[in-house]
């Protein structure tokens, strides 16, 4: 048994033994009632006790059935893997880990409670520790908030940059032109910022004493002008960078 399921039951003991004391201070005259009544007592919670584990099996058993209803209801094109199927030791009852079989390292936890309801209480992922290169594929997972209402989405990389710890992408995030900054290193990572930009427009970030820009390919001008956050004017030529990452530092162009 888990921590908590052994304080409930110390719980529901100490309860018993005050029912017991109160029997025989009321019934101290009477003893063999007060005996009855206090076995009736002790041979139910010792019931209890044992048959907890089966009780926690049939239980599961039974909300595996009404979460695999719901998602059947609520998404009928859709398939899922759900675990586990079988109560096992130090999961919680009717709580299942539930993922889209398209998306295997991503998903949801689900929690069925006494009256049925289905709710998520949680996300969850099992990719690993993901290479450099490859750190652009967590925006899969946390763009937006992931449930299992949101559609996939179609994210690609088109470009990429780094240096040293600082990680840069170029992206296209649903046909649109986006820029990911990530921090790497063995102790950890994480992203630093994301920006997204119209179709066929483009994107940038000034972040660290670099500009990142990121034209669209299907952007129409041959040059691309903007303003800088210090109010200065960034030109450049659109028609020979459309589809790469541009880097700049102190007027030197990294591409």
């Amino acid at each position: 048994m888990k921590p908590g399921e052994l304080i409930y039951f110390l719980l529901i003991g100490v309860i018993v033994l005050a029912v017991i004391l109160v029997i025989w201070l009321v019934l101290r005259k009477r003893k063999k009632w007060a005996v009855v009544l206090s076995s009736v007592l002790v041979i139910g919670y010792a019931g209890y006790f044992f048959y907890y584990p089966t009780l926690q099996v049939n239980t599961h058993a039974e909300r595996y059935e009404q979460v695999v209803n719901y998602l059947a209801e609520n998404y009928p094109d859709k398939e899922f893997t759900i675990s586990p199927k079988d109560y096992e030791e130090g999961y919680t009852v009717g709580t299942f880990q539930v993922n889209n079989i398209e998306t295997p390292m991503i998903g949801v936890i689900l929690r069925v409670d006494k009256e049925g309801q289905v709710t998520q209480t949680a996300t969850w992922e099992n990719r690993g520790y993901p290479k450099q290169q490859e750190l652009w594929r967590e925006i899969e997972f946390t763009y937006g908030g992931y449930t299992l209402d949101k559609e996939k989405v179609e994210i690609a990389k088109q470009d990429e940059w780094i240096d040293g710890e600082l990680t840069a992408f170029a992206l296209t995030i649903d046909d649109m032109p986006a820029i990911a900054l990530f921090s790497y290193s063995n102790e950890g990572y994480g992203l630093l910022e994301l920006q997204q930009g119209a179709r066929e427009e483009f994107v940038f970030i000034e972040k660290r004493s670099y500009i990142f820009i990121y034209i669209d390919e299907r952007y129409q001008g041959e040059i691309l002008t903007f303003q800088l956050k210090n109010g200065e004017d960034y030109t450049v030529n659109a028609d020979q960078n459309k589809g790469k990452l541009i880097v700049e530092r102190n007027n030197f162009i990294y591409k």
